[in-house]
């Protein structure tokens, strides 16, 4: 996934349990991946790093830049068949 212009890129995504998402930060501003049930959080990411996180329960998760709050995003983890 792509972070640019202060946004995510899908803004919601799409998943099976167990799949790791990753996020590249193409902005000058560092970012970090924060879940909003508190769960898990990413390292902060400055311009061209990458972060990951894994998910392995179904459900929907939603997700805003740590640092810029205003930046939302949402995935959605399905059970593996």
């Amino acid at each position: 996934m792509a972070i640019s212009g202060f946004a995510f890129g899908p803004g919601a995504l799409k998943v099976t349990a167990g799949q790791n998402v990753t996020w590249t930060n193409a902005d000058d501003t560092p970012h970090q991946i924060t879940l909003a049930d508190g769960g898990k959080r990413s390292g902060v990411m400055l311009k061209g790093q990458s972060a990951m996180l894994q998910f392995d329960e179904a459900g929907n998760i939603a997700y805003f830049c740590g640092l810029h709050p205003g930046m939302k995003g949402s995935i959605e983890v399905t059970a593996r068949n």
